[in-house]
């Protein structure tokens, strides 16, 4: 396919290695690969043309085996059209998963791996072979884990990571200078010996899968704290560089007699029992406080009392940045000319219950995974210009009918940033169903169809690259009715590679990924306010959704025509971030909606003041806990006016402090809440300034200073409420429905639904309608949609001015 910019891409791959200052006169492989967006969707780029037709991606984590399914499911693949696959390079070596053969001990890494006793890296190529006389021009990503080899691992139990029950795991510890050192030769001995091989100018690039998937494998079984004798060398190492005397430490901390030479890594049990006791100390009841018992500290606690806990996070940060930049610059070093990506930056699962879910205890396993694996304040990290790719599955939390397609990487920050989000789509079908009826599968009949044109959709709308993907074997797609939607997948991505990637007004979840330091590092309030929102409120509130982080707000490819912005947790606020707000969300007609613990800190105090002066809105702080439940019941402002009913909202979690509203003669109450102490008061509020929100029906044009602001003392907020506030903000809404599923862009419209009956969509302009599942003109002219469910379904249009 010729390059849709006429040469332009070609241009610009070009300019990205001269500005690294590389040298490509002698390139081994032959090969140049560049992630770019001539149409503003990040495509593949081979040799300086854009080449979408290698975006499509068929992942076998197995071995092919002659004659078999593995092999036969291949076959399928390349029947209908596919060109590029990806494999592993397989472990096993000493009997360890872990251990390729590229490290197969300290500071060992074989020149040859076909010398290597075993068949580790012969079914590697038995597999690029097979494909090379299968698709005669077909292309290769490589992926591959970065765990230490087995006799590494017994070798330095100290480099390990130690949680904080005792156990040793077979994952370093991100503070082991060893690791670092060595897991960066690794990574550049196995990207340079493939280039070096007679099929690398096939391949397109080496994408990097940690363990952890970018937490740490030590918080994945739900502990906190990694306690291992590296870690504590490291953490004290760090220290001294941030508080450069014991007595600024002592006084940090507020802990007498510690010092730098002695500090400890904080431990998971004497966390938890300190907040016990903080709790136990707190004069809930005035008259009789020996009464009262919390059963942990405050949701926001005192930003003094967890400071240790915080500089653990800090640290783990570096850690993590220093980890990625390893991992990524060993791939340009050895393969310049060649893409790299990693499996993590996954922002929007804040709140992410991973082991409570696997082992049903929640009671147990509430830690927070985020805070201390690093893994937040990811948008520097996700600028890094050593990483093309960020590859991470499907969300695992819901995928069934009905639901959204979302991975778990914040995928809409990637492409902002232009480069390339390939989801990984591990969509599990009857084909081989597994124990226990996991992980949503698709039934045979019409969950098929539903279930992979809702994905396919989806990925095409938000500039995602899906790609189908058989976890641990043969296969989930073997069916014909499975391959023939894929294959009608292929064609309708071969048309929407020649569309412009355009956004439309959308309801933008902004993440503050940095939020997870002001919390007491459990999941509970994230799962409700990130999570659960996306799942049970903006997939079904009639308008297309997006998730960037807080710092996307200022990048240049934030798309200005965006006008309704929920930010459920943005705990920290200080003057910068007050006047941010304002020059780039405050204005315009938008409509912005703050959860409820918005400002709740500055980073050093817990307090009220900024966010009162932000939202217009007095608030009072009130140290206690609650549930938070709001009853709308008021139907006399643009902004619920047209509610069919009196909603109620919540979660019956119990957290605090309160941030406590006041309604004044601005700040208008919509809904009312009951709080603790049996006490009434305003739950959902709104104040507008200047001409207030573009959807009030007040007319004239809006600017600067012009907008609304809402502030809820509840969460989620169910699609009623979200639709409401959609139009409030001028958002177009599609649909009605609260139970359909809706993707689109400015050239293409979806709809998975799960509800019969017959149902209008509203186009946002008249356009020529377009079946591109059918492949049948719906309509020359037309600004609705009438369309019959016969659930479960997906439809997908393109539309043309």
């Amino acid at each position: 396919m010729a390059c849709p910019c006429a040469g332009g891409c070609g241009k610009l791959w070009r300019n990205q290695w001269s500005e690294r200052g590389l040298d490509m006169t002698n390139v081994v492989s032959g090969m140049l690969a560049a992630v770019v967006a001539p149409l503003g969707r990040p495509v593949l780029s081979v040799n300086g043309e854009a080449a979408p037709e290698y975006d499509y991606v068929y992942n076998l984590c197995s071995p092919v085996v002659p004659g078999g399914e593995s092999e036969a499911v291949l076959r399928k693949f390349a029947a209908h059209g596919c060109k590029t696959f990806m494999f592993c390079i397989f472990g096993g070596v000493d009997n360890d998963w872990g251990t390729t053969p590229f490290w197969t001990d300290d500071d060992v890494f074989p020149e040859d791996p076909a010398a290597v006793p075993g068949k580790s890296w012969q079914r590697t190529v038995d597999q690029i072979n097979f494909l090379m006389e299968l698709v005669p021009d077909a292309r290769f990503w490589l992926r591959y884990n970065c765990s230490p080899p087995k006799r590494w691992v017994e070798k330095f139990p100290d480099e390990l990571l130690l949680n904080s029950a005792g156990k040793r795991y077979a994952e370093p510890s991100l503070a082991s200078d060893r690791y670092d050192r060595q897991v960066g030769r690794f990574v550049e001995h196995l990207v340079g010996y493939c280039e070096r091989q007679p099929w690398a100018d096939r391949v397109v690039g080496y994408l990097v899968y940690p363990l952890g998937e970018g937490t740490t494998q030590l918080t994945v079984e739900g502990y906190l704290f990694d306690r291992s004798p590296a870690m504590t060398r490291g953490f004290r190492a760090w220290l001294s560089g941030r508080y450069g005397s014991d007595e600024a430490l002592a006084a940090a901390w507020s802990r007498p007699g510690v010092t730098l030479a002695t500090a400890e890594v904080p431990e998971d049990g004497e966390f938890k029992r300190r907040g016990r006791e903080l709790g136990a100390t707190l004069d809930v009841f005035a008259t009789r406080p020996e009464e009262f018992r919390a059963r942990h500290r405050l949701h926001w606690p005192d930003p003094a009392e967890v400071t240790a806990e915080r500089d653990y996070c800090l640290y783990m940060r570096e850690l993590t940045k220093r980890n990625f930049a390893t991992l990524s610059s060993a791939v340009k070093r050895a393969a310049p000319t060649k893409l790299t990506g990693l499996d993590a930056f996954k922002q929007a699962m804040l709140g992410w219950p991973l082991v409570a879910r696997w082992t049903g205890d929640y009671q147990n396993h509430e830690g927070s995974m985020h805070a201390v694996s690093g893994a937040f304040d990811m948008a520097e990290l996700l600028d890094d210009p050593n990483l093309d790719v960020v590859c991470t599955p499907h969300d695992y939390l819901h995928r069934g009918m009905g639901f959204p397609y979302d991975g778990e990487g914040i995928g809409d920050a990637v492409v902002l940033r232009r480069k390339m989000m390939l989801m990984e789509e591990d969509q599990r079908t009857y084909c081989r169903p597994e124990a226990n009826d996991r992980w949503n599968m698709l039934r045979q009949g019409p969950e098929v169809p539903a279930g992979l044109w809702r994905n396919f959709g989806t990925s095409v709308t938000r500039g995602w690259n899906t790609y189908p993907m058989d976890v641990n074997g043969p296969s989930f797609f073997m069916g014909d009715d499975v391959q023939e939607v894929l294959r009608q997948r292929c064609a309708v991505a071969a048309k929407a590679a020649t569309w412009a990637h355009e956004e439309v007004p959308s309801a933008v979840l902004v993440i503050d990924d940095t939020s997870v330091l002001e919390e007491d590092f459990t999941f509970q309030y994230q799962h409700l306010a990130v999570i659960q929102q996306r799942l049970y409120g903006l997939a079904r509130c009639g308008v297309p959704y997006r998730q960037y982080l807080f710092d996307d707000l200022a990048h240049e490819n934030f798309f200005q025509g965006h006008k309704l912005f929920l930010f459920p947790n943005l705990f920290k606020l200080t003057p910068e971030r007050v006047a941010f707000l304002r020059e780039k969300v405050l204005c315009n007609g938008n409509v912005a909606v703050f959860g409820p613990a918005t400002g709740i800190t500055d980073g050093t105090l817990l307090r009220a003041d900024l966010a009162s002066e932000l939202l217009g809105i007095p608030l009072e702080l009130v140290r206690k806990e609650s549930p938070r439940w709001v009853t709308i019941d008021r139907f006399d402002h643009p902004l619920t006016a047209s509610l069919p009913r009196r909603i109620d909202y919540g979660d019956s979690l119990v957290y605090g402090p309160l941030l406590r509203p006041k309604a004044t003669d601005e700040a208008v109450r919509l809904g009312g809440i009951q709080w603790p102490t049996a006490e009434d008061g305003p739950g959902l509020l709104v104040r507008e300034f200047g001409r207030g929100a573009s959807g009030n029906g007040k007319p004239g044009t809006r600017g600067a200073g012009d907008c609304a602001v809402v502030f809820t003392a509840a969460v989620p907020l169910p699609p009623e409420l979200l639709r409401s506030l959609a139009a409030y903000s001028g958002t177009h809404v599609y649909s009605d429905s609260d139970d359909d599923v809706v993707f689109a862009n400015a050239n293409s419209f979806g709809v998975h639904a799960v509800r019969p009956g017959t149902r209008t969509y509203r186009l946002p302009a008249p356009a020529r309608v377009w079946d591109l599942i059918g492949d049948t003109l719906v309509s020359e002219r037309t600004d609705t949609l009438t369309l019959t469910i016969d659930p479960p379904q997906t439809f997908f249009f393109q539309l043309r001015p």
